[in-house]
């Protein structure tokens, strides 16, 4: 991926997306539907840390892809879906041959739009505030994959009516995964419903925190307390709704966020490592060397050329 002036890319379609990540032409601009292991073996073993202007749903039949939403690792297991929507930060690593199927689809290939009123209730696993992995049963996954197939003949064919019949196809898909999410999340308890809620509540908030800092309107690292602060919740608390989701408390989740957006710099900008500091709220350079050593066993500067080697 190519430097440029952000620090965060951001891929506007799915023409440029395959040409980053090293799949070819896709057959349409708008949609396209593929298999996995039908991918190039030259492409990306690692996507950067980048937001997409279009929407994914990739349905991952093996285990060999590390999914990070923002900033959190996630191992993905077989019979996922894993959801991507217009502006959503994310990246991966994967460590082998990928199996399943993927969708791509443009914002105005089915009308959808985040902003438009009514979308987070059609469309629940799109929205921002509940976007996780979803794991499907045997037969939810034998269904869906039948349809993802559909598709992906269709696409493949020269019918002069392929791209209308995609487009019921799809809205089918999507109400399809719509009754799996409903299904699967209507067993959470509320404490756990609660606790997602000031999960997704904190990442806004951090990731707000962060472009604060980019625009100089903050001055020093995000904290677990100035975090709960704005969130009008205690910091004991916050940290434990935090725990129970991830697993980590907020203060690792917020280094790993810092450590992200370090690395994004690093590779997308020519900004000298003092500035990076500066703008990602660390005190001095040498707490930043620290701090970026500690995480990843090499400074900066060293992590930098390695990437342009």
């Amino acid at each position: 991926m190519s430097e440029t002036s952000k620090h965060i890319p951001v891929l506007n379609s799915i023409t440029e997306f395959f040409e980053i990540y090293g799949l070819g032409k896709p057959l349409n601009h708008d949609i396209m539907c593929m298999r996995l292991q039908d991918q190039p073996d030259k492409r990306l073993a690692t996507m950067p840390l980048s937001r997409t202007n279009f929407y994914r749903i990739i349905h991952l039949t093996s285990e060999n892809l590390f999914h990070f939403q923002e900033n959190k690792k996630i191992e993905i297991s077989a019979n996922t879906l894993i959801f991507s929507y217009p502006g959503k930060l994310e990246s991966w690593s994967r460590s082998g041959k990928l199996y399943g199927n993927v969708i791509y689809f443009s914002k105005t290939f089915v009308e959808m739009d985040l902003a438009n009123p009514g979308y987070e209730t059609m469309f629940p696993y799109f929205d921002p505030e509940s976007t996780f992995p979803l794991q499907l049963s045997d037969q939810q996954a034998i269904n869906l994959k039948l349809l993802s197939d559909e598709m992906i003949e269709e696409i493949e064919s020269n019918l002069p009516d392929k791209i209308e019949m995609l487009k019921k196809l799809l809205v089918v898909y999507l109400h399809k995964i719509k009754r799996i999410y409903e299904e699967n999340t209507g067993t959470l308890t509320e404490k756990t419903k609660q606790s997602r809620l000031q999960y997704n509540l904190f990442r806004k908030h951090l990731e707000s925190y962060i472009g604060q800092l980019e625009a100089g309107r903050q001055t020093v690292m995000p904290s677990v307390s100035a975090l709960a602060e704005m969130m009008n919740v205690n910091a004991n608390y916050l940290n434990s709704a935090v725990k129970k989701v991830t697993g980590q408390t907020a203060s690792v989740i917020i280094h790993e966020k810092l450590l992200l957006e370090s690395k994004s710099y690093l590779i997308h900008t020519s900004l000298q490592v003092a500035e990076i500091a500066y703008r990602l709220g660390f005190e001095n350079l040498s707490y930043f060397n620290r701090f970026f050593k500690k995480h990843t066993q090499t400074t900066p500067s060293d992590f930098r050329k390695s990437i342009k080697t």
